[in-house]
């Protein structure tokens, strides 16, 4: 796994299961394709980290993306990658790269949802309560990418729960 900068317009075709030359048809070139994949995705990749079972409470949701995570991170081990719209803007870290709007694109829509389970649930400053969650949540995934397990996620995951009563109040 070398990162999305690594990949080459030969390989990202092949995976695709399609022609090096239609790629370029469609886009005009690597890094709008990558911009173009991860905005597609961000939807349901959203739906996954925070949907959850939706006929849990939204407290017992916020807390169920934690435990996804840890999931993934313990399936996948060295192999887990973390956010995908992370790891691509550490590949590509110029702010003019069609990707980076893309990624900011889906750190807004994430803050937005977080603010709304936080809403549901009763914290006040839901808004500056869910920057908080998601920075608990990148961060334990950055930590369990160096680890290679979910268990960075699971102390984080412990952290938020203890802080409902202790920090947000409920």
């Amino acid at each position: 796994m070398e990162g999305v900068g690594a990949a080459t317009p030969a390989a990202i075709a092949e995976r695709a299961g399609a022609g090096k030359m239609s790629l370029y048809r469609h886009f005009s070139g690597k890094d709008e394709l990558v911009a173009e994949a991860l905005a597609e995705r961000d939807p349901a990749y959203r739906v996954l980290l925070l949907g959850g079972p939706t006929h849990l409470p939204a407290r017992d949701r916020l807390l169920a993306m934690f435990d996804h995570a840890a999931g993934v991170a313990d399936r996948l081990g060295s192999s887990f990658i973390g956010c995908p719209y992370v790891s691509a803007r550490l590949d590509m870290p110029d702010d003019d790269h069609p990707a980076a709007a893309v990624v900011v694109a889906h750190k807004d829509g994430m803050h937005r949802e977080l603010a709304a389970l936080l809403t549901e649930i009763g914290v006040s400053d839901s808004e500056q309560r869910a920057q908080v969650v998601l920075m608990l949540l990148d961060g334990a995934v950055v930590h369990a990418v160096i680890r290679g397990t979910g268990d960075p996620l699971r102390e984080a995951r412990a952290a938020l729960a203890k802080s409902f009563a202790n920090v947000f109040g409920i």
